[in-house]
């Protein structure tokens, strides 16, 4: 097949030219050369290597494979797919080796052969289950193996998020990867925080379900002095136990070296509200995390007292909220810290992504002073 061989640095220049002129080829990809080129595959129509337009780059004949499927849809007889055109799923979600697809009734009845396709087309997937909602007390997603690789039906799996390693299980525990970037803000307020105050921070997250936020925050070198976490899910708690024991044996001090042991080092399965009932757990805290997102801004009143006194401290908490109710809802989340004789130093509150039609979700970030 007939390439245009450029240099690599001037492959995106090429290709520019090539797609707006009609010459690319869709029969294949760009192929790197051995010499610091990069090949364009050309379609008949493109002039030959004599063609000014060229520029003196030479053309070379390369034999490529034709590009194979690219979505699972390609795996399922043709007329079939397009009967049920309509009913596809059109998107799914993968928590590492696990697939999660949500199936429409009209197409039930295809569950495995669309799970095979999809095994097929995706060599990393170990597992496709079908997603029948949320159920029980921790609404949880209940999951219906469809087919699976290696025989194997259990849905704890690992993923990486921002270059650590998480166990997670989508049966049992709830995870979400569209907070990701979240975790990533909590790491630069953290930051911040600790740049302020001149030394490691003592994090709580009580509803901290598998770590993920911890996980941000235990990998960056000299952050965190000691953490109270936990969940009310016993299932998470043990995955939660999992993933800081491997995050503990990876901690670095700046200089490269093992890290300091972590103190306090508290991991419950409680009920958030019960810890500050507790006058011990009382005035720990730096950073309070509070991701309960139904409930995160009734529960602020009773979880402010594990923040430390007389000194900036800062509450980042995610909650769901009525659309018509946002201006109301920041001014609870004020007058709650008022209330426990905090002096606000800093707020936002900002939308994180379209909840439904009438609710949004938010994420709150307070910096606070606390007075003893």
């Amino acid at each position: 097949m007939r390439h245009l061989s450029v240099p690599s640095a001037q492959t995106q220049h090429w290709l520019d030219i090539c797609r707006t002129q009609q010459w690319s080829s869709n029969e294949t990809g760009v192929t790197r050369l051995d010499n610091g080129r990069n090949a364009i595959p050309l379609n008949d129509s493109a002039p030959d290597d004599r063609d000014e337009a060229w520029d003196n780059n030479p053309h070379i004949e390369i034999e490529v494979q034709p590009k194979g499927p690219t979505h699972w849809l390609d795996h399922i007889d043709e007329e079939l797919a397009e009967t049920h055109r309509e009913d596809w799923p059109r998107s799914y979600e993968i928590q590492g080796d696990v697939l999660i697809v949500k199936i429409e009734e009209t197409v039930w009845v295809y569950g495995e052969m669309i799970a095979d396709a999809m095994l097929t087309q995706l060599p990393n997937i170990r597992l496709v289950c079908a997603d029948l909602g949320v159920k029980g007390e921790f609404r949880v997603r209940e999951l219906h193996p469809l087919a699976s690789r290696d025989g194997t039906l259990g849905t704890r799996t690992r993923i990486r998020e921002n270059g650590y390693l998480l166990w997670v299980d989508p049966s049992t525990v709830y995870f979400s990867s569209r907070l990701s970037n979240e975790r990533v803000e909590t790491l630069a307020t953290a930051i911040q925080l600790r740049n302020q105050l001149k030394r490691p921070l003592v994090v709580c997250d009580p509803y901290a379900g598998v770590g993920p936020s911890l996980g941000a925050l235990l990998s960056e070198p000299n952050l965190v002095s000691g953490y109270c976490v936990g969940d009310l899910n016993p299932d998470a708690t043990e995955l939660l136990t999992l993933n800081i024991e491997h995050l503990n044996t990876r901690r670095k001090n700046e200089q490269g070296g093992q890290a300091s042991p972590l103190d306090p080092a508290e991991l419950h399965c409680r009920d958030a509200l019960d810890w500050s009932k507790d006058s011990k757990n009382h005035g720990k805290i730096d950073l309070l995390l509070v991701n309960l997102p139904h409930q995160s801004i009734p529960h602020l009143e009773t979880l402010l007292p594990l923040l430390k006194r007389n000194q900036t401290s800062v509450l980042r908490g995610w909650a769901i909220v009525d659309k018509a109710n946002l201006i109301e809802s920041e001014q609870t989340i004020h007058r709650t810290i008022t209330e426990a004789s905090g002096t606000l130093e800093k707020f936002s509150f900002k939308e994180i992504k379209g909840f439904s039609t009438t609710k949004r979700f938010m994420c709150f970030e307070a910096w606070l002073n606390l007075s003893a």
